[in-house]
């Protein structure tokens, strides 16, 4: 094996322990739960980096089934996007307000904007790709 694909496949270990720790290479949180309104606000609305927010149920298993997938994702991309995780029943109003009817339902949030949705469970392919779409990788 390459030391490339070595390395490759070390620094791509190092996200996902990373991710399950909720950590990145900086020490932030890019996966949380949103305790409030105003922790909504703070952490999504006035972000500085695109957000991806989950909202959620636990009685809903596509949703369960969603969530490891996601947080792999966002692990992927080195701390350029963040996750956040609402729960409706919890956080009802917010559902409201940005339109949710079902769940798992998928927004990213940038600059207090959407800029992208998508509702029910996709395949990890399918969603880097609509993450792509939103939030373009930096060219090298």
């Amino acid at each position: 094996m390459s030391s490339y694909r070595r390395m490759f496949r070390a620094e791509r270990l190092m996200n996902l322990l990373k991710a399950n720790r909720g950590m990145t290479s900086t020490g932030r949180q890019p996966i949380f739960d949103v305790e409030t309104r105003k922790d909504f606000e703070q952490r999504v609305i006035n972000s500085d980096r695109p957000v991806v927010v989950d909202f959620h149920a636990s009685w809903c298993c596509p949703c369960k089934a969603l969530a490891p997938r996601l947080e792999n994702i966002v692990s992927e991309q080195g701390g350029r996007v963040r996750l956040a995780r609402v729960d409706i029943d919890e956080h009802g109003e917010l559902a409201m307000d940005y339109n949710v009817g079902s769940v798992p339902s998928l927004m990213v949030i940038s600059n207090g904007k959407v800029v992208n949705r998508m509702v029910g469970l996709q395949t990890s392919e399918y969603i880097r790709k609509w993450l792509h779409k939103a939030v373009p990788h930096p060219k090298n």
